[in-house]
């Protein structure tokens, strides 16, 4: 587009007032690479700005409401980056805050309706241990001690990614209060250990997903129904089932046993369109 040479053009003071930032964050955003002036008085260092520059710090404020840095901004305005794997790790992102959104809206409401609904799992690294034991409480205490142990090892907590239980087959899971309680505790840690045995690493998959609110007693009828939903779907899993502690007994002194919050999960393979 042939955009006119008599264009109007605005002193910093002005585009300050027009995009209603201050003048120093139109600096650092020259700094960043992100903002060129129309035109730069090389004798006094006036700057010079025309609706180009407006409408891109448009673009820019618009990206920040996403929670976009300032150098992930300019670099993804420009296409500096890898543009796909960018928006894989975007992906991510928005899946887990659909999950902590959905979290604590049923929390909120203390909710006993659930769906279930496809989700993204995150790619993780797990300090993985068995655990067991003949009552659910006592499955607790020993996962409590798990992780206990795992931190006096010295591995190092990823505290974005909560705890999950895996699960080596369905009639455990179909029995979570019965007396056979064995799973498999994952923790989440950095991956910052090579080779180590303890460390399993799960990488990002497709799931089917429901959330639960309440006691341990729901478990049961929670799982039957995912369950069902994957043969109704035609789905197949792609990996053990998992039972993600959103809430656990030990998160919080706080917490009473009908507030856990968790969520019953089956990696599945790729769907076909």
């Amino acid at each position: 587009m042939e955009l006119p040479e008599n264009r109007t053009l605005f002193s910093i003071k002005e585009m300050s007032e027009i995009c209603g930032i201050s003048r120093a964050s139109l600096l650092r955003l020259e700094e960043d690479g992100f903002l060129f002036p129309y035109r730069v008085n090389p004798e006094t260092g006036y700057r010079y700005y025309d609706m180009q520059n407006v409408t891109a710090v448009g673009q820019y404020q618009r990206m920040q409401t996403i929670g976009l840095s300032r150098k992930e901004i300019a670099d993804l305005y420009y296409e500096r980056i890898d543009c796909a794997a960018f928006i894989a790790e975007l992906k991510q992102k928005l899946a887990r805050l659909q999950r902590f959104l959905n979290e604590y809206e049923m929390r909120h409401d203390r909710s006993k309706s659930f769906s279930v609904f496809y989700t993204t799992l995150p790619a993780v690294t797990c300090y993985c241990t068995p655990v067991g034991g003949s009552t659910i409480e006592e499955v607790s205490v020993n996962s409590y001690l798990a992780h206990e142990k795992c931190v006096t090892e010295g591995y190092t907590m990823l505290g974005s990614e909560p705890l999950m239980a895996l699960y080596d087959d369905v009639e455990t899971c179909l029995d979570p209060l019965g007396s056979q309680n064995d799973r498999t505790l994952c923790i989440p840690v950095a991956a910052d250990r090579k080779d180590d045995p303890k460390l399993q690493y799960f990488p990002c998959s497709e799931a089917l997903s429901i959330l639960g609110f309440g006691g341990y007693d729901s478990l049961e009828g929670l799982w039957r129904r995912l369950f069902d939903e994957v043969g109704k779907r035609e789905l197949e899993p792609a990996g053990a089932p998992r039972l993600v502690s959103l809430v656990a007994p030990y998160a919080g002194a706080h917490y009473k046993p009908n507030d856990y919050c968790f969520e019953c999960v089956i990696p599945i393979k790729e769907r076909k369109q």
